[in-house]
């Protein structure tokens, strides 16, 4: 206390005294940077409390599918740059786990793909913190924030199990875990003000940056999900062919003075309207005044405006139903909320319309809006390739309609583009990333490339984008569909590929031409020693389409392929697959 310059008089210097005494070192800390900021606001350039050898280094990890993630990792970096801490973004598989023991904070942002499933990128890692190689972590302060979909059982599973396998490691948690839905966007701002006003008050740094954490946006691009291009229809067509039973439409959109950029196998995110038939039948039911002004998240509007452009309709998840149960007491709903089977059943193929009908109450307006949450936009995989169409963007859409519970439904996107979008319209639009369904860098590997139906509209970008590149790789297109005079989508395309040699080979599989059913697998199957000799010298194989049976099936039949060509037992046949997909061989696009 006696080298104070004489900046303190003595009884100052015995306050000072008594106030430290007794502090620990991070409380100490804390009090430096409050005295700092005093006087920053005094007006008076104070010595600086902490300098820049005294900053922590933040290292943010990201595990991505469809690139949220990656965007969120790095304004988060920026931001905390911009309050002197040094911060850096990275994906996880490009990240050394070396580096782990050293690291002091550690940000984790992550989503999870489907039933839990980790993110390709994410998945070593994830795996290396769960096993024995990953050392105690106790040094180690950490947070971390998933993505996912309330609609999947295992809601933001892998967020769930880096922070379980954090904290087995004996890392500190900063903050506890965040779980984000697909409207993401307020919960991650809240989660990353959160970790950076920690990181600022464990360096000692307060000052008006505080105010900064709150206030402070940075955009990502001009475009996004946030602020969509509004683009015009340029062509849309009908592909189907007369007599066929499905509807599906080629759309060209102007991506002219836009800034948008994609690449093949990317996705377009588009955000619709709500069917009318939807809307009617909800103001029908509830009989409320459609001119009645509600207040939802993006502001105020009459009843009829908010259904129509900004609240989900068309789907349920297990949030809404909670929500429902809650504002009614339904006690028949509460049993169907506490049995998961009848619950993915009901969740399946069932609207507002339903909620309401099968579980009818007294509601009030507010009371039902409070219940919806928020309009999503749909995704679909981008069918040209900018290379080729450098201002444009295509679309390969099946209207979706179907009869269910004795009232005829329509999917809210597909229908939106195929009864109320013409040429001339303009759409909102933005573009996604997808990083886990990509071209190889090497423009001779072998590609193998397996859709049904409008699962072929990322192939259409990559034979463009090779045919425009000149790329000498092998190419092998398995496409299925119903019925070859109807439903063959973009057969002129294929077959001016296939004699310029931008494509290989097409192998077809039309379900209703014949008595016996016949799919892309059964294809497959029949050409499996020649598949196997593909992927033996280093073919990539790409699968689009189905989720739930199409993609499935067609994993079963490589498999067994490989089993019966490569010799091996069923179990070494995916350990074989599950190679392939750690080396992005084996890519998905499913849905």
């Amino acid at each position: 206390m006696s080298n104070l310059l004489g900046l303190l008089n003595d009884k100052q210097q015995q306050l000072v005294g008594d106030l430290t005494s007794g502090l620990q070192r991070d409380q100490l800390l804390w009090l430096s940077g409050y005295l700092a900021g005093l006087g920053e606001a005094s007006g008076e350039k104070p010595a600086a409390a902490v300098t820049g050898t005294q900053q922590v280094p933040l290292t943010i990890l990201f595990g991505t599918h469809t690139g949220h993630s990656e965007v969120l990792a790095n304004q988060l970096a920026e931001r905390a740059r911009e309050l002197g801490i040094d911060a850096e973004a990275t994906v996880m598989e490009d990240y050394d786990v070396q580096e782990l023991p050293d690291a002091v904070n550690l940000l984790v942002i992550v989503s999870t793909d489907g039933e839990g499933e980790p993110p390709l990128n994410a998945l070593d890692f994830l795996e290396y913190l769960q096993g024995e190689r990953c050392r105690e972590l106790t040094g180690l302060n950490y947070a971390v924030l998933g993505l996912g979909d309330r609609s999947y059982k295992q809601y933001c599973q892998t967020g769930i199990d880096f922070d379980v396998a954090l904290e087995g490691k004996g890392a500190n948690r900063l903050l506890e875990l965040v779980k984000c839905d697909v409207d993401y966007h307020e919960d991650a701002r809240k989660w990353s003000d959160g970790v950076l006003e920690i990181l600022q008050q464990q360096k000692g740094i307060v000052s008006d940056a505080s105010v900064t954490v709150s206030d402070h946006v940075t955009p990502s691009v001009v475009y996004d999900r946030q602020h969509p291009f509004q683009a015009k229809v340029l062509e849309k067509v009908k592909l189907s062919g007369r007599g066929s039973g499905k509807e599906v439409y080629h759309l060209e959109l102007l991506l002219r003075d836009s800034g948008l950029t994609y690449e093949p196998g990317d996705t377009v995110g588009i955000f619709c309207d709500n069917p009318p038939e939807l809307v009617e039948k909800v103001l029908e039911i509830t009989d409320f005044d459609r001119n009645e002004q509600v207040t939802i998240k993006n502001g105020t509007h009459s009843l009829e405006t908010a259904l129509r452009h900004h609240l989900e309709l068309s789907v349920l998840n297990r949030s809404v139903l909670e929500s429902y149960r809650e504002l009614t007491g339904n006690e028949i709903l509460g049993d169907l909320l506490n049995d998961e089977q009848a619950l993915d059943t009901y969740l399946y193929g069932h609207d507002v319309v339903d909620l309401l009908t099968d579980f009818s109450a007294e509601l009030e307006i507010a009371g039902l809006v409070s219940v919806l949450t928020s309009l999503q936009p749909r995704m679909y995989s981008i069918s040209s390739s900018q290379a080729a169409h450098p201002e444009e963007l295509h679309l390969t859409v099946a209207a979706v309609r179907y009869d269910n519970h004795d009232r005829r439904r329509h999917g809210a996107c597909s229908t939106f583009l195929s009864d109320r979008v013409e040429a001339g319209s303009e759409i909102p639009i933005f573009i996604e990333k997808n990083r886990n369904f990509k071209l190889p860098e090497q423009n001779e590997a072998p590609l193998i490339m397996v859709g049904a139906g409008t699962g072929i509209a990322p192939y259409r970008s990559f034979v463009q984008h090779r045919q425009k590149l000149k790329a000498k790789g092998d190419s092998w297109l398995f496409f299925g569909d119903r019925q070859f005079f109807t439903d063959f989508l973009y057969q002129a395309e294929w077959q001016k590929f296939l004699k310029k040699g931008s494509l290989g080979q097409l192998t077809v599989a039309f379900s209703r031409d014949q008595e016996e059913k016949l799919y892309v697998q059964h294809r497959m199957r029949e050409h499996g020693r020649q598949l196997y000799e593909w992927l033996q010298r280093g073919a990539y194989f790409y699968v689009c389409g189905d989720k739930i049976h199409m993609a499935k099936d067609v994993h079963q039949t490589l498999q067994e392929i490989v089993a019966t060509e490569g010799g091996m037992t069923p179990e070494k046949a995916e350990e074989y697959l599950k190679d392939l997909k750690k080396q992005r061989r084996y890519q998905q696009d499913v849905y």
